[in-house]
């Protein structure tokens, strides 16, 4: 039975290898994504911008640390200019 823990775990481990997740540092100010294959950030802001959605904001890119984390900022929306 001990060794069907690990073939879960593995299994749920590479699964989350294959695709650009939110980490639980997102809230409804920024959402994080852990890139672990190289989305573009043009991807990974539609992505963010349905994270944003639930809080009625949109995204905006921040920064990039490096290759496997990307930064978005959720704002609200600008109001249009009259």
């Amino acid at each position: 039975m001990e060794y069907l823990k690990y073939i879960l775990l593995l299994s749920i481990l590479s699964l989350s290898g294959c695709a650009a997740v939110y980490t639980d540092a997102s809230d409804a100010n920024h959402v994080t994504f852990l890139n672990s294959d190289g989305e573009s950030i043009a991807s990974l802001m539609q992505k963010a911008n349905s994270y944003c959605a639930q809080y009625g904001k949109t995204a905006s890119f921040r920064k990039s640390d490096t290759q496997l984390v990307a930064v978005f900022d959720c704002n609200w929306p600008q109001a249009s200019p009259r």
